[in-house]
């Protein structure tokens, strides 16, 4: 489990380099991980009663993160495609060098549906009604077209902060959260 304000900032790397004439020092920005991206974005949002669980698989779905606290659960699932996405309610399609591919079955409906099978599941479990929100993140992709499409669907991750910013209601308490999240880290896939 990993609290999200506990990342600490990463120092830059410095290395000694030899010149054509004389050494000098470089300074190397570390490498930013999607995990740290994330954590940046949500740390004034989510502060200390939140709880963010990586790789979680949940009915055969791996979610890449799993934010929990008072306002509900969040699932984040991350696309690795590069190529250019075009998304409606009824297609998904991405750009190939042959031309525009549909995606089947289309990946938002999937993820509405496992979010309903999560939801219930959370609800038994607990014993209370969970509100549960998942978003599709694309990152790398070079473009993203999304129409008249009522998913949490983005390419940047700033998304999850403006959802949970605007949600208001607090309905899950302290032991609730630590439920669900002791729940989601059983099924956490170490990688």
């Amino acid at each position: 489990m990993l609290h999200v304000l506990t990342a600490a900032p990463k120092e830059p790397e410095k290395r000694q380099t030899k010149g054509l004439f004389r050494t000098k020092v470089e300074v190397i920005e570390p490498a930013k991980s999607y995990t740290e991206e994330l954590v940046e974005i949500l740390r004034q949002t989510c502060r200390f009663d939140w709880m963010m669980i990586e790789h979680v698989e949940m009915d055969a779905t791996l979610f890449d993160y799993v934010l929990v606290g008072p306002k509900g659960v969040f699932l984040v699932q991350v696309n690795r495609t590069t190529s250019a996405v075009h998304m409606s309610n009824r297609e998904c399609r991405h750009e190939t060098s042959l031309g525009w591919k549909t995606i089947h079955p289309h990946p938002i409906q999937e993820l509405d549906s496992i979010t309903k099978q999560i939801r219930g599941r959370l609800k038994r479990q607990c014993g209370q009604a969970v509100p549960v929100t998942s978003f599709l993140i694309f990152p790398e992709t070079s473009r993203l077209k999304v129409e008249r499409l009522r998913a949490n669907c983005a390419s940047s991750f700033e998304i999850v902060d403006d959802v949970i910013s605007k949600t208001k209601l607090e309905l899950l308490t302290e032991p609730t959260i630590k439920q669900i999240a002791y729940y989601c880290s059983e099924r956490q896939v170490h990688k």
